[in-house]
């Protein structure tokens, strides 16, 4: 299998540069209350049997539902994918930095209506900075959206915009 051992999840990821929140929700502690809405617990799907994709190992973080999300680590740094235990074939790169990843999980809970002076509390409690900019972001273009894919489409162009300031900072 191409994961990394249960047994060995929880010492890898620390071994990461992943801050005090990520890790705490992979570890099943939520560092806000309302962030259960992006994880249904800690990985089982893939410690029970469920194939993960191919390509570099994958140490899982959490379950979302009938997802899984990961991270891998590349020979150019993190990959943090998510893919459907019903098709681990179908990976997607959800981002490749830890803010980038901040980024879909608040794009996730913005999409859920939670109140802004909630979304601004819990980007405090996983010390996600680039929350402001991302409303911004997203108020300025949304009424741009005709359809579903342009809102796909800005998530991956605001993401990768994430990713780049991260790696460099």
């Amino acid at each position: 299998m191409n994961v990394v051992a249960e047994s060995e999840r929880l010492a890898r990821l620390r071994a990461l540069p992943l801050s005090p929140a990520l890790l705490a929700m992979a570890e099943g502690r939520l560092p806000h209350p309302q962030l259960w809405r992006c994880q249904t617990g800690t990985p089982l799907y893939v410690y029970r049997g469920a194939e993960v994709p191919a390509g570099p190992v994958l140490i899982p973080l959490w379950d979302w539902n009938d997802w899984a999300l990961g991270v891998r680590e590349r020979p150019d740094g993190l990959e943090f994918v998510r893919f459907s235990i019903e098709r681990p074939d179908e990976v997607e790169c959800l981002a490749r930095t830890e803010a980038g990843l901040w980024a879909r999980l608040f794009d996730a809970l913005y999409e859920d209506d939670l109140e802004l002076d909630e979304l601004e509390a819990i980007a405090g409690a996983v010390e996600y900075r680039d929350w402001p900019l991302q409303l911004q972001s997203r108020d300025a273009a949304e009424p741009d959206w005709a359809d579903g894919s342009a809102h796909s489409h800005w998530l991956q162009a605001w993401t990768a915009a994430i990713d780049a300031r991260a790696a460099t900072a």
